[in-house]
């Protein structure tokens, strides 16, 4: 009907566009679908691979692992709760200061962080004495095995006369969780 008042070149054009046409529907319903699967399919298995040789990786390093760990146990205590980590840095800051003649004047605890698997907590700690005592006392600290941490310290003279100073800590310890 249509093709009987069309010339020969007319005709082949309209079968050109009738396959073009037809290949276009057939390429967006039958060969992307299958295409995108096959590549969906193909990261998915990459990923798994690049799983598999991260974990053979670890295999690999298990005993260094496992002596890593080993070494670090003595400083995490697991199952306490943040009250019992509260007074245990507390005490342990207190013994340091002791074994250091380090006056503690005053000691300001600031409210845990959570970051991540872990919290924070930290305490703002006004000290006095000579900077031996302080100094050694600032080593202590961060020598711990109770994962402290001097984030920021400031150090001024009590009086213009005496050699004691007057010191602020920013102190903090990680709980893991």
């Amino acid at each position: 009907m249509i093709g009987q008042n069309l010339a020969k070149r007319e005709k082949l054009l309209v079968a050109v566009c009738i396959i073009l046409g037809a290949s276009a529907i057939g390429y967006n319903m039958v060969v992307g679908p299958i295409a995108a699967g096959w590549k969906a399919r193909n990261n998915e298995i990459q990923a798994r691979i690049n799983l598999l040789n991260k974990n053979t990786k670890l295999l690999g390093m298990s005993d260094r692992l496992r002596a890593e760990y080993l070494k670090y146990r003595d400083y995490i205590e697991l199952g306490q709760s943040e009250q019992e980590e509260l007074r245990a840095a507390l005490e342990e800051i207190e013994n340091l200061s002791k074994k250091t003649s380090c006056r503690i004047a005053n000691i300001k605890p600031r409210a845990a962080r959570k970051i991540g698997n872990y919290k924070e907590i930290s305490f703002v700690i006004i000290s006095e004495g000579n900077i031996e005592a302080l100094s050694r006392f600032l080593h202590a600290i961060e020598g711990s095995k109770k994962l402290l941490r001097v984030k920021h310290f400031s150090i001024t003279p009590k009086s213009t006369s005496s050699g004691n100073l007057k010191a602020t800590f920013l102190i903090s310890k990680i709980i893991f969780r």
